[in-house]
């Protein structure tokens, strides 16, 4: 399982005038550009990241969604109906997401070098976390 927790702390500090709204904000740009960020074969991993509250999702979700548009929808509809809005969890639950994100690949293929995905060698996670406090400084400024 593939995911990671955000924490209201670090967005409370950096953005006192309203909170709520930056942590919104950001948990959108943020989970989306993983979601597209991500690797896609046949669309079936960028279909099941999930985004939910405090405790991760579990499960998985069935189709495919090739372009991210579905599941970046979907996380921005959670993000912004939610009412616990203080810790939002991305997740993807399918069974190679892990090697996706680390690489272990055995071997290169049409798809792989050196362990890992052509298309996100990086990874798509840890690629757009290091984008976090750019994405808190962007949202922090555009709130009165």
């Amino acid at each position: 399982m593939a995911g990671f927790s955000l924490d209201v702390s670090a967005f409370c500090e950096k953005a006192k005038k309203n909170p709520e709204t930056v942590m919104r904000a950001v948990s959108i740009k943020l989970f989306s550009a993983i979601i597209k960020g991500s690797p896609v074969d046949t669309g079936r991993f960028r279909m099941n990241w999930q985004a939910s509250g405090s405790s991760p999702a579990s499960g998985t979700i069935p189709g495919t969604d090739v372009s991210g548009d579905k599941a970046s929808s979907d996380a921005a509809n959670f993000i912004t109906a939610t009412a616990d809005w203080q810790e939002l969890t991305l997740t993807n639950n399918l069974p190679y997401s892990e090697v996706l994100e680390f690489g272990g690949y055995p071997g290169d293929g049409p798809n792989t070098i050196g362990g890992y995905s052509k298309q996100a060698p990086a990874g798509m996670v840890r690629v757009n976390i290091t984008r976090f406090n750019t994405l808190l400084n962007e949202e922090a400024a555009k709130v009165k």
